[in-house]
């Protein structure tokens, strides 16, 4: 279960509703939801409107109506750990959906010429991905690379790529 949630995340690494907002602290970094929360509530109380949204979290007032389950007008903290528990299950599944697509001869294991077909991203950082060394991405070592970009703007050691604007 666990290799499985990681192996999403490194499969959904393009930008996704409610990333920002849903994304748990990497290990040995502050989670600051709760701030960020407090900062959206511009009125305090304890709930955020589509207005404070729109003000504060773009990508959660394109979402409002789909996290507002009550349809009340207002989005409480428990909607929005349901709303980050539903997105984090969908980010599970395309990930597993798109390892095992990556891996053409179901050895449980990533290449460099299944991740060219399957996982472009992953395959521009393979190198510093495969930490082994052994020419095959594990779970673990996709992991591991996720972790890294996710909490320090690297991939493996190599400074993120930026896409041109």
């Amino acid at each position: 279960m666990r290799n499985r949630r990681l192996v999403a995340l490194l499969g959904c690494m393009a930008l996704v509703p409610l990333a920002a907002l849903a994304a748990d602290a990497p290990p040995g970094k502050p989670d600051h939801r709760g701030e960020h929360w407090a900062a959206l509530d511009t009125n305090g109380d304890g709930a955020v409107s589509k207005d404070e949204a729109a003000a504060g979290a773009p990508r959660m007032a394109e979402h409002f109506a789909e996290i507002d389950t009550s349809g009340d007008g207002l989005i409480t903290k428990d909607e929005m750990q349901a709303a980050r528990g539903k997105h984090h299950q969908e980010m599970q599944a395309r990930g597993e959906e798109r390892f095992k697509g990556a891996d053409k001869n179901g050895d449980g294991v990533i290449d460099l010429a299944e991740a060219q077909q399957g996982m472009p991203r992953a395959a521009e950082h393979f190198k510093a991905l495969d930490t082994d060394g052994n020419g095959n991405l594990t779970r673990e070592e996709l992991k591991a690379g996720m972790h890294a970009h996710r909490g320090e703007g690297q991939w493996g050691g190599q400074q993120k790529p930026v896409a041109p604007e």
